[in-house]
């Protein structure tokens, strides 16, 4: 057994900074793309003064996912970014069995029915809900599959390219606008395309990258501010 006074024991008890920064970075990114994928069914109108747009409202909580794998790639390289992405995939594909379970399990399974408390409006709800989100998980799925693993390899050129310039505000932005653009257009035209009229798909493209480019623009000080608190420099650094 251990001693716990220990030196080793201690170092090895003690909470590091660095290690929490990027168990954070990788826990809201696969909470954020759950959370993206449920609420995505939504549809709400934003207004940006005279301009009205139809916008998902997971639209948001899916903008943050750049955050995190901004963070993971400045500060544990590009292979860590690549994983995070490549464990969300397989976690929208667990999603979408788990919810397909969900809403016809009594169907497939003999041994399983609807309990007598669940009443049939309840499920007309729920399958409402959860069925309209299969389709958009299913979207999901290959938008983000896309878009992430654009947002990561932009990022990673531009650092290479902009080494030492102080720059990695440009790269979090760029790489997640061109990543979110290409994102709302394939998103938005799978999973609603032929459901709602083009004007009204259109304006959730729209509404999507104005909203998701909002949410990057807003986010470079929190990446920095991570970015710092792994790296042991001073909290409102902004050089890099």
């Amino acid at each position: 057994m251990s001693n716990p006074l220990d030196p080793k024991t201690t170092r090895e008890l003690a909470v590091n900074r660095k290690d929490f920064v990027l168990f954070f970075c990788i826990g809201l990114f696969m909470v954020s793309l759950v959370l993206a994928a449920i609420t995505a069914v939504k549809i709400q109108s934003f207004h940006f003064g005279p301009l009205v747009v139809l916008v998902p409202a997971g639209s948001v909580a899916f903008g943050l996912t750049y955050l995190a794998t901004d963070v993971i790639s400045e500060v544990w390289g590009r292979s860590f970014a690549l994983m995070t992405v490549y464990a969300g995939l397989v976690m929208r594909f667990v999603m979408f069995i788990l919810i397909g379970y969900a809403l016809g399990g009594e169907d497939v399974f003999p041994f399983i029915g609807i309990a007598d408390s669940w009443a049939p409006e309840r499920d007309a709800a729920f399958e409402s809900v959860l069925g309209a989100s299969m389709r958009i998980n299913l979207a999901g799925v290959v938008a983000f599959g896309l878009s992430a693993l654009s947002d990561v390899f932009i990022f990673h050129h531009l650092k290479h390219r902009e080494k030492g310039k102080n720059r990695l505000w440009l790269r979090n932005n760029i790489s997640t606008t061109v990543s979110q653009v290409l994102n709302s257009i394939v998103f938005v035209t799978v999973a609603f395309g032929g459901t709602m009229p083009l004007a009204a798909v259109a304006s959730i493209v729209l509404g999507q990258v104005l909203v998701k480019v909002s949410v990057a623009f807003l986010d470079t000080p929190v990446v920095y501010l991570l970015r710092n608190i792994a790296t042991d420099r001073k909290l409102f650094d902004f050089r890099g």
